[in-house]
């Protein structure tokens, strides 16, 4: 056996494991190779941020990513989206479980650019349980983001004594009232 005076690497070295990025994601390397590295951090420090739920007011977002940052409150599901995979596990069901409650208009969710499909949690009870009577307003606004803001927002057209918001008039079990806030709201607003 022939010695030699070469080094040994004994190190052991992490395995690396890599995302398979898409087609456009490759283009985008190729074309901009020099803005990878600004793009990257900014992208951790986001998830970062996500990840710790630091106060937005504390932290020096860089406002192209601000918009793309949906706040989570770990004790409300007000204003909160999810996608596809986090509201399976909310609703302890499958992906293909949400996709066809979304097709039914049981679950009211929209794509949204870069960001795929988004599922507001509001109407998420418990798992396996949705709010009633999604699918009624969807029958009447038919858009489901414009729905949602129909839903989300303090409506003119219901009692405010009772419920502000169309979403809690839902959660009360208030189907019918809600279906005429919808369409008066349509009406207004056509």
């Amino acid at each position: 056996m022939k010695q030699t005076n070469e080094p040994v690497d004994t190190v052991e070295r992490p395995l690396t494991v890599r995302p398979a990025l898409s087609r456009a994601a490759v283009q985008f390397v190729e074309k901009y190779p020099n803005e990878l590295t600004g793009i990257v951090a900014d992208a951790l420090e986001a998830a970062a941020i996500e990840e710790s739920r630091v106060a937005f007011k504390e932290v020096a977002m860089p406002e192209g990513l601000r918009r793309l940052i949906v706040p989570r409150h770990a004790d409300s599901t007000e204003g909160r989206v999810s996608n596809i995979s986090e509201a399976a596990e909310l609703l302890e069901v499958t992906r293909a479980t949400v996709y066809a409650w979304i097709k039914s208009k049981r679950l009211l969710a929209w794509r949204a650019t870069r960001r795929g499909v988004l599922i507001p949690t509001e109407q998420i009870i418990r798992p396996g349980e949705l709010i009633s009577g999604i699918a009624q307003v969807l029958a009447v606004i038919g858009e489901p983001e414009a729905a949602w803001d129909f839903l989300n927002e303090e409506s003119a057209f219901l009692d405010p004594k009772k419920s502000a918001r169309p979403i809690d008039a839902l959660r009360e079990g208030k189907v019918d009232e809600v279906v005429a806030a919808a369409h008066s709201f349509l009406e207004a607003f056509s």
